[in-house]
């Protein structure tokens, strides 16, 4: 049933995380760029993934399901179930056997995680080796952080320890930190994870995504731009360096391996 949840959750929550699942698909329906972007996004994901040899690949925290347009062989779930989800799964908590998966897809998702530590616990032991974590997430730049701070409705604190315990989140499943996958691939960040987590390595970081992001309204706003007008500028920043990203970047691609 819908309503059935993997962590404990009132009745209350429940029916607003479904009602969020839903307006973000009513959204997405109606804003082309939005669409453009995530169909980008995920195929780099898509290119990111082992081979179905190492064990099924599980999306974690899929929310509305875009990712099923994209990817239709990625199993999808949340801690409440949906009807387009495969399975009820909370990250902290990922049931399948041991070295049975061969890769965990985060979109979105890690920045809103209360324990991200215990997240990579679990990937580390249900992960064959070879397999892959794929996040994609807010990366903070110069640019964003601006435009984040002003115009998001979710906090950016770049003062935290990104594998720490944040308690505030486990009151509320929508409840925030946009700074906690910069923070974690940071030199810092990274070199953090290896230490708790030596099977874990991250293999791949990249900023995506400039202006053109905002510019599509996101899931709150209607594009800011008229669609041609938006392509053009995509295809502006489709040539930019990659260097450019470090300072205008609003989002992040990052591959971590299980060894």
């Amino acid at each position: 049933m819908s309503e059935r949840a993997a962590v404990e959750l009132s009745p209350e929550v429940c029916e607003r995380v479904l009602a969020r699942f839903e307006a973000l698909r009513q959204a997405w329906r109606s804003n082309e760029p939005l669409r453009v972007l995530h169909g980008r996004w995920y195929a780099r994901i898509r290119e990111a993934l082992p081979t179905h040899d190492l064990g099924p690949w599980m999306e974690i925290g899929s929310g509305p399901g875009f990712a099923r347009e994209f990817i239709p062989d990625l199993e999808l779930s949340d801690i409440v179930k949906a009807p387009w989800h495969d399975r009820c799964l909370a990250a902290d908590n990922l049931l399948f056997a041991d070295r049975s998966v061969g890769a965990l897809v985060l979109f979105d998702v890690l920045h809103h995680l209360a324990a991200p530590a215990k997240f990579f616990q679990e990937a580390g032991r249900v992960l064959r080796p070879g397999g892959r974590i794929v996040l994609c997430e807010p990366y903070i730049s110069p640019l964003s952080s601006v435009v984040y701070r002003l115009f998001h409705p979710e906090p950016v604190d770049m003062g935290v320890q990104p594998l720490a315990e944040h308690g505030v989140f486990n009151k509320d499943p929508f409840a925030s930190n946009q700074a906690i996958s910069t923070l974690l691939c940071r030199r810092e960040g990274r070199r953090e994870l290896e230490r708790l987590f030596p099977m874990l390595k991250m293999v791949r970081f990249e900023r995506l995504a400039g202006l053109s992001y905002p510019a599509t309204g996101g899931f709150s706003h209607r594009p800011f731009l008229p669609v041609r007008l938006w392509r053009v500028l995509l295809a502006l920043e489709d040539r930019l360096p990659a260097v450019a990203y470090r300072l205008i970047g609003f989002r992040l691609l990052a591959v971590i391996e299980r060894i």
